[in-house]
């Protein structure tokens, strides 16, 4: 039976970071979800070992690509809903 009363506090995350370690059994994943970029260095110094780090992907992790905390967009829309 599915859990419908599930809340995902990552939902709303500016960034995800897919970061690959090297371990004993082979390679393992691990998905962090974040909001400031400069948050990251943090991340990978509390994790694994940074000496096993293989890769660290990270994507933009909303559906509007960042418009809604883009200055520049916000200014754009904003000027052009006054110009209507």
């Amino acid at each position: 039976m599915p859990i419908s009363n599930v809340v995902t506090l990552h939902g709303q995350k500016r960034w995800k970071a897919s970061i690959d370690y090297r371990t004993d059994e082979g390679t393992k994943n691990v998905e962090h979800y974040f909001e400031e970029i400069s948050d990251l260095h943090l991340i990978i110094e509390h994790g694994p070992d940074w000496n096993f780090l293989i890769r660290c992907i990270v994507t933009l992790n909303r559906p509007d690509d960042g418009e809604e905390q883009n200055s520049v967009g916000v200014a754009q829309r904003e000027e052009r809903k006054g110009g209507s």
